[in-house]
């Protein structure tokens, strides 16, 4: 009993503290002594539940959260904070310094390509960091609301619009790339009347905890830059503190606000609830008379200006489109759009692109389940505050990437082969190697070796209907389960049927398959580690960064060229057709070739026997081939063809745009004379990518004789 009612006394003395009056204060709106409220206080007493009702209600907190400490600790008032915020809440912006120095706007904004897919990679890397355990599953919900007439004005008036509007008008004059670009928003703004939001939602999350300056989660997002503060355990993705830019990348004015409920309270104040703050990027600019180094913040404002969090204001939170429950953090780009994109897009469209990038970068996490993505459109404020979306779609990534989808179902179900057999949609497994170099730096360890998981499947008969899983490509991807690069993989080997490949480094397989243990944790934990240092700051490839080579042993570069090649080995090794010594060619090819309705005439004494070919600059197939054929008394013309083997399995006939001798032949034209008493010949020839049914880059090729016949005069 008395460790509830000195807790009791605890959040007695946090309310008081928090309303901003003395105990003489609140023992006479209640009817009671000042004595008896210190008795409360120091926990010698508790008050009567009438007492505790009536601290409630003038200290404007609920019951529930004074005796038991549920949250949450206020009481509603829409009336109330709606005058709070009006009166406390402002801009607050960075003055220029003494020394005249001017920063024309933030270098990391252009560190970027400016798509969504780099948006929705950015923003879920971030998230995923931030979960609040490993195995706990992140929610995220992208809503694309539109405002207009009084929907605008409500939120522009709760946002300050007419303080920060001078501030984003004297930022756009100049003629640096950024003025230019916040100067087209502003200009559409005025035109159409109308502001497009991006309210990007989490649970699962951390929350952004930490005080209000210094270190944390809040001030890696919303004060400082190149922060890269990771205090969740979901597993990092990033580690440059750059990929938060994009946020305001989206946005025509440069705005980002958010609301965050917190996991654990903030030191300073000890709140955890309704946190919201923002952020604009500007230039230096001149407002009235004075200059400013260029970024503002939003909050609650002090006597000098200064941009603080305001807490625990639900009717500010929900006026900017912010309101939540549980903990996580909301954020708001204000006045989003593509900015990659050329033209106007629709609110759909721009949904249907995030879905799309969702499913493709992060098909391993959502298979996992450690992430959910939800996109959703609303035509207006009212629309959004029904809850009535005009458009609405969870993200399935079997929709996008089915092969990808099938091969990580088969790895958890334990069902992939080693080598491919005639079942359909069969899905082989292989190990590569990663020697994981000597660690130098503070966290040293030994050379390990670590094993990662291949997997590859044919290409499916018929891609989905979003065209977006190309064949002959590797996904390569590790714990936090993001795909970090994609490799085309086009032109492996002459012969081989189209097909889908994956690549688990690190403690990906863990990740999509827990329950399968592994034998070497600590390799897999080193790997993780030592792919992540190898990615750039965009995290769209493994390669060799200054940080790699400053905390690990020489040959680090070696060690990661050396895996990414034993990966596309390993891939050849299993889609390469079986070498066949028969005199009628690859057994594959026998019902192929035909030519319109003539029947190809087959000689039954020759075949290719080697065959080796790459796609060139100019997107043609570079091939080589060598010949066996039976020695004749006479001259033989050979006609060499070559086929596209696309996704479907099947040859389609392309043209040669030249040909080669290389061995034992001459060239005529596109045909081989071989003469007398020949066994083996080689050329070499160019696909003509006028007749390429398909760019050469998605296909596989193949070389057959198709004619042989006698007589040099045959080919003249």
């Amino acid at each position: 009993m008395m460790d509830a009612q000195n807790g009791l006394a605890e959040r007695l003395k946090k309310a008081i503290k928090d309303a901003d009056i003395t105990q003489g204060d609140i023992a006479s709106r209640i009817g009671t002594s000042q004595p008896a409220i210190s008795q409360w206080l120091t926990g010698k007493k508790e008050p009567s539940p009438e007492n505790l009702a009536d601290i409630a209600r003038h200290l404007r907190v609920r019951t529930e959260w004074l005796i038991s400490g549920i949250p949450p600790m206020k009481v509603a008032d829409p009336e109330a904070d709606r005058a709070a915020h009006f009166s406390g809440a402002g801009w607050g912006f960075r003055q220029a310094p003494d020394d005249g120095g001017r920063d024309y706007g933030n270098a990391n904004v252009w560190s970027f390509d400016p798509g969504l897919d780099v948006l929705v990679r950015e923003v879920l890397q971030n998230t995923k960091d931030a979960a609040l355990s490993a195995d706990k599953k992140v929610e995220v919900t992208f809503r694309i609301i539109t405002l207009t007439g009084m929907d605008l004005n409500e939120f522009q008036e709760a946002m300050k619009w007419k303080v920060l509007r001078p501030h984003l008008d004297d930022s756009k004059d100049g003629k640096q790339k950024f003025n230019t670009l916040l100067r087209d928003g502003l200009d559409q703004f005025d035109k159409k009347e109308e502001l497009l939001l991006l309210v990007i939602e989490d649970t699962g999350t951390t929350g952004l905890t930490g005080p209000e300056h210094g270190e944390g989660n809040f001030t890696a997002l919303c004060r400082n830059n190149l922060d890269s503060n990771k205090e969740g355990t979901g597993g990092a993705g990033g580690a440059f503190g750059l990929g938060k830019a994009v946020l305001w990348r989206a946005s025509r004015v440069s705005t980002v606000v958010f609301c965050s409920h917190l996991s654990k309270p903030e030191p300073e104040s000890g709140k955890t609830r309704y946190r919201v703050f923002g952020k604009c990027e500007l230039a230096w600019h001149k407002t009235l008379d004075k200059d400013y180094a260029g970024p503002g913040w939003f909050g609650r404002t002090d006597d000098q200006g200064s941009a603080h969090s305001y807490w625990e204001n639900q009717t500010l939170a929900e006026a900017l489109y912010l309101g939540r429950e549980g903990v996580g953090t909301t954020t708001c780009v204000i006045g989003f759009h593509d900015a990659s994109a050329d033209t106007e897009r629709k609110p759909i469209e721009l949904a249907q692109d995030l879905a799309k990038a969702a499913a493709e970068n992060f098909f391993p996490a959502l298979v996992a389940d450690k992430l959910g993505v939800r996109v959703e459109v609303y035509d207006s404020g009212q629309q959004y505050k029904e809850r009535k979306p005009a458009f609405s779609q969870t993200v399935n990534p079997e929709a996008y990437v089915p092969a990808s989808v099938r091969m990580l179902r088969a790895y958890w179900e334990d069902t992939a082969v080693e080598q491919f057999g005639e079942t359909k949609d069969e899905v082989a497994v292989r190990e590569v190697t990663l020697i994981v170099p000597k660690r130098i730096d503070h966290q040293k360890h030994v050379e390990q070796e670590h094993k990662a998981v291949l997997l590859v499947t044919a290409a499916d008969e018929e891609g989905p209907s979003a065209g977006s899983e190309k064949a002959n490509q590797l996904a390569m991807f590790r714990g936090p389960g993001m795909v970090v690069q994609v490799k085309s993989l086009a032109g492996l080997c002459l012969g081989a049927r189209p097909f889908h490949a994956l690549l688990l480094c690190g403690r990906a397989p863990e990740l999509v398959a827990p329950r399968m243990s592994r034998a070497t944790p600590q390799a897999d934990l080193a790997a993780e580690t030592f792919l992540r240092t190898a990615e750039p700051p965009s995290h769209n490839q493994w390669t060799a960064t200054p940080d790699l080579k400053s905390v690990y042993a020489r040959g680090c570069k070696t060690r990661l060229e050396a895996f990414l090649k034993a990966a596309a080995d390993g891939v050849r090794e299993l889609v390469k057709p079986a070498p066949k010594e028969t005199g009628d060619g690859p057994n594959s090819l026998k019902e192929l070739f035909r030519i319109g309705s003539e029947p190809a005439t087959r000689n039954e004494q020759s075949s290719v026997i080697e065959q080796r070919g790459e796609v060139d600059g100019e997107g043609r197939w570079r091939v080589s081939a060598r010949v066996r054929l039976k020695a004749r008394k006479t001259w033989q013309v050979l006609t060499p063809a070559v086929y596209f083997l696309a996704e479907s399995g099947t040859g389609t006939p392309v043209s040669w745009e030249s040909l080669r001798a290389e061995k034992g032949c001459e060239v005529k034209g596109l045909s081989l004379l071989v003469p007398p008493d020949t066994r083996e010949i080689r050329f070499a020839g160019l696909t003509d990518p006028k007749s390429h049914p398909i760019p050469a880059e998605d296909s596989c090729a193949i070389v057959d004789i198709r004619k042989v016949t006698e007589g040099k005069e045959s080919a003249l």
